[in-house]
């Protein structure tokens, strides 16, 4: 924590909108509460019988069944375009019983109606309309909601956005020993275009601003979407090397609406550490004080896959 109180005592003093700050009751500082976290969530139709496609029942299935203290959704909720008409048909049929213990962030698909209405009238106080930003503390945890869908592709919510304004005050106040963060599209990804001329253009450098005020201040752990499946990688630094100190990224696609395969073995960056892209699931962090545990647990039906471990904060 010393890092990260001398890397924002400077922060220029912005205006802090009440509305940005989630009503949630936190959690005794002293006590474990676990997490569900996924994206990539709800066909526009009803699960079927194929296994691959729109399995979104499963998922839910497994995390009602987990007794979680919160779930995390990672953007990305009703596919194809965030209809509210298709969030009550789809989405709600099956997480609906999850909705007091959810708390969204939204993906490029729920704009697909414009300004995100049906994700906003659907989750309504939660989703924390109109810009879909927000934080709260929980177990001694601080954990940021962001929103990297109204962010331009190409250079990010950067210096001057008021998402970037609001983020960097936000982490100047945070004294918690640990910080996670969460939006839709991930930092860094492997993916089966990874050498494409676009790719860090339109994939990555979306939430660039992000990470580099989130690594400045120390942060632990950083939660995403967008890509159909499961990643973990080694901590980095701003730049995106390994280093000790530095985020745990975590990418967690699965969560029923399809799955797309990782990239090519000759482009796997040095610091994925483990991927899936068999099958749907969520990922079950354990936070405590100064620490969390993490596994991936898969839906009903699916294949099983095993990661799982702990790290230390910062």
């Amino acid at each position: 924590m010393v890092r990260r109180m001398l890397a924002f005592a400077v922060s220029a003093a912005v205006l802090v909108v009440s509305a940005c700050v989630s009503s949630a009751a936190p959690a005794s500082s002293a006590q474990a509460v676990r997490i569900a976290a996924v994206g990539d969530i709800a066909c526009k139709d009803l699960p079927k019988n194929n296994r691959q496609v729109c399995q979104y029942d499963d998922v839910a299935s497994a995390i009602e069944r987990g007794n979680y203290d919160r779930f995390l959704v990672l953007g990305d909720v009703q596919y194809e375009k965030g209809e509210y008409r298709n969030f009550l048909d789809n989405y709600d049929t099956y997480f609906h019983d999850l909705l007091p213990i959810t708390e969204p962030a939204p993906g490029n698909h729920d704009y697909g109606t414009p300004d995100g209405a049906g994700y906003y009238r659907y989750f309504g106080a939660r989703a924390h309309g109109p810009d879909g930003y927000y934080s709260f503390d929980l177990g001694g945890w601080h954990i940021i909601a962001l929103n990297s869908a109204i962010c331009p592709a190409t250079t990010g919510c950067g210096p001057g956005d008021p998402q970037y304004e609001w983020l960097q005050q936000d982490l100047a106040n945070d004294a918690a020993a640990c910080t996670l963060a969460y939006w839709h599209h991930p930092r860094f990804d492997w993916l089966k275009y990874q050498n494409a001329s676009w790719t860090e253009d339109y994939e990555f450098l979306r939430s660039k601003p992000f990470w580099d005020l989130l690594s400045a201040a120390d942060a632990d752990v950083v939660l995403s979407g967008h890509n159909h499946n499961y990643s973990r990688w080694r901590p980095m630094d701003a730049n995106g090397v390994a280093d000790a100190t530095g985020i745990r990224q975590f990418i967690v696609g699965s969560g029923g609406r399809n799955l797309n395969n990782l990239g090519s073995v000759s482009t796997k960056p040095d610091t994925f550490a483990k991927g899936w892209a068999g099958g749907f699931g969520f990922l079950e962090l354990t936070l405590h004080p100064e620490s969390y545990d993490w596994r991936f647990v898969a839906a009903d039906g699916q294949p099983n896959f095993i990661d799982q471990g702990s790290a230390s904060c910062h």
